[in-house]
């Protein structure tokens, strides 16, 4: 049996992890802090301290349950 593959949802994925992305850099400058990642893990960097955030599980959706570990860290919502 063959397996569908929808280029556009694929390419929806993309888009909305892109959003997501630019939304975490969004809440950490509105903050007045800095964000940066390396090998997969994201660090808060404020007032020139490094937070390190938990690692995402899934690195397709790296950047949603950043942005979701964010909101969570800001207390936003």
């Amino acid at each position: 049996m063959k397996r569908r593959f929808s280029i556009k949802k694929a390419e929806w994925s993309v888009e909305r992890e892109n959003h997501y992305k630019q939304y975490c850099f969004n809440i950490v400058f509105n903050f007045g802090d800095k964000m940066k990642t390396n090998d997969r893990t994201v660090y808060i960097i404020k007032n020139e301290e490094e937070i390190e955030l938990e690692k995402p599980l899934n690195p397709k959706t790296f950047w949603y349950e950043t942005w979701l570990k964010l909101k969570v860290f800001y207390q936003l919502d």
